[in-house]
């Protein structure tokens, strides 16, 4: 069998996004790639060690650490091009807690764009998306955030609580997560304001992929297990439009 038709084969789950609103699976079921076994992996990873605190959280929350970043995709060449980097905002009825100010965040280092996995990661969403809807450019944010527990608080991976991003996909990408329990996330039907999806990202490059323009989503506390004094969960948040 070629390679050609062995890469139609292990990414057709994404191509379910035609029909359907959501897909949930590992990556190398969902995109057709195992990023366990890249060898960019574990510098993908250790990212994550390298965030910084989120200070606009209006909760006064000290749980996120975060690095935003802005990419451009164009079918013409399938090339991907970061944007210069501008305060992030986003209206109050999208997000009534942190909402409606500017917010500064720690950009993207020259190591994350440029390695392999964040790069394929971009490439084959930008790419399925593009057939899926016809479509020759998008627009992506790219979010690397570290949601910690400890024994003394709980970190909220969605402390807005119920909500849409104003997008068109939105993609939850599993990095790593350690010590900690929770973190259930629900889709909910716009019109008919009925669950369609519950589940946990529980394993590094578990994938998570939604019409953002047909669910409300939300993702419940996390909580440090008993014995431990920290944890975390480390997910890469993708939007396209």
């Amino acid at each position: 069998m070629s390679s050609t038709t062995l890469e139609k084969q292990s990414v057709a789950a994404i191509y379910n996004l035609e029909s359907q609103r959501f897909i949930a699976g590992s990556a190398s079921e969902v995109l057709g790639i195992d990023f366990l076994a890249h060898p960019d992996w574990k510098a993908f990873q250790a990212f994550f060690e390298e965030l910084e605190l989120d200070k606009y959280m209006m909760d006064g929350g000290i749980y996120r650490q975060r690095r935003f970043g802005r990419f451009k995709w164009f079918a013409d060449g399938n090339r991907l091009e970061q944007q210069p980097q501008t305060p992030y905002t986003q209206p109050l009825y999208f997000n009534p807690l942190n909402g409606g100010i500017e917010r500064h965040f720690a950009p993207l280092t020259d190591a994350i764009v440029n390695n392999r996995v964040v790069r394929e990661i971009l490439l084959k969403l930008a790419t399925a998306y593009g057939e899926l809807e016809d479509i020759q450019t998008w627009k992506i944010n790219a979010y690397f955030n570290r949601i910690i527990a400890t024994k003394d608080f709980s970190g909220q991976p969605v402390p807005e609580g119920k909500h849409r991003d104003g997008v068109k996909f939105s993609c939850l990408f599993m990095a790593n997560r350690l010590n900690v329990s929770g973190g259930s996330t629900t889709l909910t039907d716009i019109l008919y304001q009925k669950e369609v999806f519950t589940g946990t990202l529980e394993n590094p490059s578990d994938v998570l992929i939604f019409r953002d323009d047909t669910v409300i989503h939300d993702t419940s506390a996390i909580t440090v297990n008993e014995g431990f004094k920290e944890g975390y969960r480390d997910v890469l948040v993708i939007e396209f439009y």
